[in-house]
């Protein structure tokens, strides 16, 4: 008996609800989906790049193009939502409604300053107020103010990696990203907006907690009262800080975003907050990864690490390509302003678009062998992990600075590094941000 192959538009068909499983699993959080959404990323841009999530409320769009040219289209897309249409929704509602019922959470739901910060700012504001509002924040990142921080990069990335080195010792094994890579970024990010070294332990804790939301629709209540609670207090410290800030500026972030006049107008408190709550994310929680990342590769494949230490020219190469095949950010939200065609998809105004970096960064299409890492590639800075258009990511040349300090920090003082057998490989509980909340190395100090 000869059994006929399905039809090319059967095989579609079955490929087309596998994917889509997948990517319910994902935004289930779903830990292997996490771990590992490159194939389906990769089957969404073979069936036409553009698919719709009934969990998520959004299309997603993989492709590089498509992706490249939503982000630069500010006329018919708007940022208001980046991270997503349920971000703040049922879920979290439901978790707030609970926690109103806890006597001890009264303050902190009756607080002014909880409903602070929530002004359309940078990553959720559209023309002209991104505009405007870019106006004060890019001299805050331009090259000569970065190039004045790398002494302190410096400084701390190897008063870390001492810890590190004592560990490995004493040990044999470290779990770098706590030792190291959540270390670098926040001490810069928190001397930028005037955070002193004995508050770091609730700097970190409150950038974990207000994070929370972005990739996760289905917090727990414990989660939804952390992010409240860390909410409340973020906002109560930098305004105080803000304030002091305005009767005595010092040169830092924190003293630009107090005392700006743009237009003749000051910040709004709101606007202000909204700014610092953005940069306490993303100059933590996203470099952190991209440095996890980096590590993680070197210790895999220890040809690129012996070349690229015996090269140190090499180390931006490498970290613009880490950033390519690992995107911290897996892709962020536009929320058609009017009916758009999107590779031949019709999307109806007021619906989202998932625009999905991770996907449009190994898009065959753009980026040959886009699975493998090359050093080598020719173009290596092509990749979308920080935005494009109106709305790259202002701190990019900080991030940039960190991993490459870090980076060489690593090589000057590790050698023949490998990972752990104890490794488990979990993620964070997101399915925006991506990155492993441990990863325990060995290595022989040098």
């Amino acid at each position: 008996m000869t059994v006929e192959s399905p039809g090319k538009e059967t095989q579609v068909d079955v490929l087309r609800e596998s994917t889509r499983r997948n990517l319910d699993a994902l935004i289930a959080r779903d830990q292997s989906l996490i771990a590992c959404p490159y194939p389906t990323f990769a089957d969404v841009r073979e069936i036409g790049g553009v698919v719709y999530s009934e969990p998520l409320g959004a299309w997603v769009v993989t492709r590089y193009d498509d992706v490249r040219a939503i982000l630069r289209d500010t006329e018919r897309f708007s940022s208001l939502s980046p991270t997503g249409p349920q971000a703040a929704g049922a879920s979290l509602m439901a978790g707030i409604a609970e926690l109103s019922q806890d006597p001890t959470m009264a303050a902190v739901l009756g607080s002014v300053s909880m409903t602070r910060g929530r002004a359309a700012v940078l990553l959720n504001a559209d023309p002209p107020d991104h505009r405007r509002q870019r106006r004060l924040v890019n001299p805050a990142f331009r090259p000569d103010r970065i190039r004045a921080l790398e002494p302190l990069i410096e400084s701390t990335a190897s008063a870390l990696m001492d810890v590190v080195v004592d560990e490995l010792n004493e040990v044999g094994e470290v779990d770098i990203v706590a030792r190291f890579a959540v270390g670098v970024p926040m001490t810069i990010i928190a001397h930028a907006l005037g955070v002193p070294d004995h508050d770091l332990g609730t700097f970190k804790r409150w950038s974990d907690d207000i994070v929370m939301p972005v990739g996760n629709h289905d917090p727990s209540v414990d989660q939804v009262r952390g992010f409240l609670v860390s909410t409340k207090q973020f906002n109560e410290y930098f305004l105080e800080r803000i304030s002091e800030r305005r009767r005595q500026p010092t040169d830092d972030i924190l003293s630009d975003i107090a005392n700006a006049v743009i237009d003749g107008e000051e910040l709004s408190d709101d606007e202000q907050l909204g700014m610092l709550t953005q940069f306490l994310v993303a100059g933590n929680e996203t470099t952190t990864k991209l440095i996890t990342n980096i590590v993680r590769h070197l210790a895999e494949a220890p040809d690129v690490a012996r070349r690229v230490r015996e090269d140190r020219s090499l180390v931006e190469p490498l970290v613009e390509e880490m950033l390519r095949i690992e995107a911290p950010v897996g892709g962020l939200f536009r929320q058609a302003k009017t009916d758009v065609v999107v590779n031949g998809t019709e999307i109806p105004a007021g619906q989202h678009v998932w625009l999905l970096f991770a996907s449009a960064n190994r898009d065959e299409c753009r980026f040959a062998d886009p699975d493998v890492v090359d050093i080598d590639r020719p173009n290596l800075r092509e990749h979308l992990a920080f935005g494009n258009g109106e709305h790259f990511c202002p701190g990019a040349g900080l991030a940039r600075a960190e991993a490459r300090i870090a980076t060489n920090v690593v090589l000057d003082r590790l050698d023949d590094m490998s990972l752990s057998p104890s490794n488990d490989y979990r993620y964070g509980d997101s399915f925006v941000l991506r990155g492993l909340e441990r990863l325990l190395v060995r290595a022989r100090p040098v």
